[in-house]
Order: C-alpha cells, then sequence, then structure tokens
C-alpha cells in the first residue's frame, strides 16, 4: 500500500488510518524511524527495550563506522 501524505509545520506526519489497522499501531505504540541515503523507514517496535537501544546505538554510529577516512587504512590492516 502506497500512501501520499502531508509533513505538518512542526515535521509531523500522519500514519493512514488502513495502515495503522494493518499494522496494528494505536496510540502509545512505539516506532523506529530510520534513514539511509533518500528514504525513511517506519517500522512498529515489538522488541524489548535492550533491543531497541541496540537498534539505535547500531543506527547512529553506522555514520561513525561507514565513512571514506576508515577505509584508508583497509590495506594496512
Amino acid at each position: 500500500m502506497t500512501e501520499v501524505i502531508t509533513v505538518g509545520e512542526k515535521g509531523q506526519i500522519v500514519i493512514p488510518k488502513k495502515m495503522r489497522d494493518e499494522l496494528k499501531i494505536s496510540k502509545g505504540t512505539k516506532l523506529i524511524v530510520s534513514e539511509d541515503k533518500d528514504k525513511i523507514t517506519i517500522k512498529p517496535v515489538k522488541l524489548t527495550e535492550k533491543h531497541l537501544l541496540m537498534l539505535l546505538s547500531e543506527s547512529s554510529l553506522k555514520k561513525v563506522w561507514d565513512n571514506p577516512y576508515d577505509e584508508r587504512w583497509d590495506d594496512v590492516l
């Protein structure tokens, strides 16, 4: 299912009702929001807090891990 939505004044979006119903997203549901180049992905969280923390850490550190500066060491190591 694909929908066109509008970003509000404060950067807020509304997930269409059909999608919320299909994915069982209701008030209080935790979502993981991640970006990769020109894509934004939103997924419901069905994990423990520990798992969520690990995913968020990996997501935020990806920019640190994957950078051209580190690649110059590949032939040395």
